[in-house]
């Protein structure tokens, strides 16, 4: 059988597999990007392999360069083992921390309990104790591999296996942040959120019903039961899964909504979790709205050329300088890798406010891609990322689906932007978002940017709410009473959504 010697994170690993393995299969314990969830459309899961492969593939032979090919890269998704090789994993394969993000508000809780977000990209943990958190730790979804999104997941048909993978995952994360807190292993309470189909995973229950009309997910949780269940190290603890609106509006986004406090007050509070599935809520006159938009994954950087998570290299920020080159700021201050999902708002606001791009998307005076791609592209200054002209195209078709997302649930209220008294971001991508690029780009109205407050991590921060009992009520009375907006069968999200394709804001 051949053996297979794999470097990554600067060790060395050797397995023994059957012929014909593909690589995505001993990649995947590695985080390997696969946002296409190994449908060989995306690109992404570039590894550097030499020895006995398969033949190049036609999917290879379109997505990879010549130089890349000559370097001997090859997709995971393609290339399948026929001997011995060796394996050479890319840096930010690995299973780096990503970044926690924004300030973390603490509940009203006595003694030590566990608040979990498994966000479709990342997870993150916090020990809490006595409504502080005392250490936090965050890491990117080992589902990864297996598609950027919840569908493109579903769609891969191992609803066991996701599910054997996220347990673990979680059960290990909450352990390092236990033993980082110095904390007691047996704690009594853990509350896991997530949008509706992680939790599914999570749970256990296959999620394919969410995929498809009429979707029906198979619960909408809001149970609590022994945690020994699902996460076998924490026998005395009490698990509970908050409940989701709807399908497409999950846990996360109840946890935060409970978060922002909005509930709490006489002011009209618009809230938008903005990434892969944008959701949002609108609290008016003592009444909750909710709507879900499939935004793709654009923003979160998975179907952009060089487009990475919230991680450090990653460019955040895009700034013009006096001679006219774009200048740029990496997360970490450390050299660029490639761009996030605020880095690409940020950069497409440059090159629109500079007239390197017209309102219509196109650039006026691209360039070449430096690794040949065969796409015009504009360099961002002397970093070695570039965005394609495709990539602005992906973002046009994201940004619009938020907005006109955005424009529906005000429309269903006979709300404008400007009455709105609060705009509420929350999550990783809007944790760093520039709210003047974004509006500048028409993510969300022109009207809103001055009235953004930003929750960074609301649903871990709703989930450690929920260790008390007082809020548990509030969540459920909440999800009760939201009203919920079908935006693919509504007519002003649709003609919303052809005006906003346009970069050309108020």
């Amino acid at each position: 059988m051949p053996k297979v010697e794999i470097h990554a994170g600067g060790g060395k690993k050797v397995l023994t597999v059957s012929e014909k393995t593909p690589l995505s299969v001993i990649t995947a314990p590695y985080g390997l990007p696969m946002p296409c969830g190994g449908n060989h459309t995306c690109g992404k899961c570039r590894v550097r392999a030499i020895g006995q492969l398969s033949p190049l593939s036609e999917e290879e032979k379109r997505l990879l360069t010549p130089q890349e090919l000559a370097d001997g890269l090859r997709l995971a998704c393609s290339a399948e083992i026929t001997g011995d090789c060796t394996v050479f994993l890319p840096e930010s394969g690995g299973a780096e921390q990503v970044l926690l993000s924004g300030a973390f508000q603490g509940a009203e809780t006595s003694g030590w309990g566990l608040a979990v977000d498994i966000g479709t990209t990342t997870l993150a943990a916090y020990a809490c104790r006595d409504g502080e958190v005392v250490a936090s730790a965050g890491q990117r979804n080992c589902q990864s591999p297996y598609g950027a999104d919840v569908i493109t997941r579903i769609g891969a048909a191992q609803p066991e296996l996701l599910h054997q993978l996220i347990t673990t995952q979680v059960s290990e994360l909450c352990q390092k942040v236990l033993g980082d807190a110095a904390a007691p292993k047996d704690v009594c309470r853990i509350v896991v959120t997530g949008n509706t189909t992680m939790l599914h995973f999570f749970r256990g229950y296959d999620p394919a019903p969410i995929a498809a009309a009429p979707f029906t997910p198979h619960s909408l949780f809001g149970e609590a039961l022994p945690a020994s269940q699902l996460l076998p190290a924490y026998e005395n603890a009490e698990l509970y899964l908050p409940p989701c609106i709807s399908a497409y509006v999950g846990a996360d986004m109840v946890c935060a909504i409970l978060s922002s406090r909005m509930w709490e007050k006489k002011e009209t509070a618009l809230l938008a979790d903005i990434g892969t599935n944008g959701e949002m809520a609108l609290w008016h006159k003592g009444e909750l709205y909710a709507c879900s938009t499939a935004a793709g994954p654009a923003l979160e950087g998975a179907c952009i050329h060089m487009g990475m998570e919230a991680a450090p290299g990653a460019i955040d920020r895009v700034t013009p300088g006096a001679d006219g080159e774009l200048c740029w700021h990496t997360i970490g201050e450390v050299p660029a890798k490639g761009l996030c999902g605020s880095g690409l708002v940020s950069l497409i606001n440059c090159l629109l406010q500079t007239g390197r791009m017209d309102e219509t998307g196109a650039l006026c005076d691209p360039e070449e891609a430096p690794d040949g791609c065969g796409e015009d592209c504009v360099l961002v200054g002397d970093s070695g990322v570039f965005l394609t002209q495709k990539d602005i195209r992906q973002v046009q078709l994201a940004k619009a689906a938020i907005c006109a997302g955005i424009h529906t649930m005000l429309d269903a209220c006979r709300l404008s932007p400007e009455q709105v008294d609060t705009f509420y971001l929350c999550g990783g991508f809007g944790s760093y978002l520039e709210p003047e690029s974004a509006a500048g780009i028409g993510l969300f109205p022109t009207s809103l940017k001055d009235k953004v407050r930003v929750l960074g991590n609301a649903a871990g921060s709703g989930a450690a709410m929920l260790l008390a009992d007082k809020y548990r009520k509030t969540a459920r009375k909440l999800c009760d009473q939201a009203n919920l907006i079908e935006l693919s069968a509504s007519p002003v999200f649709m003609e919303e959504y052809v005006e906003q394709m346009s970069f050309e804001t108020e």
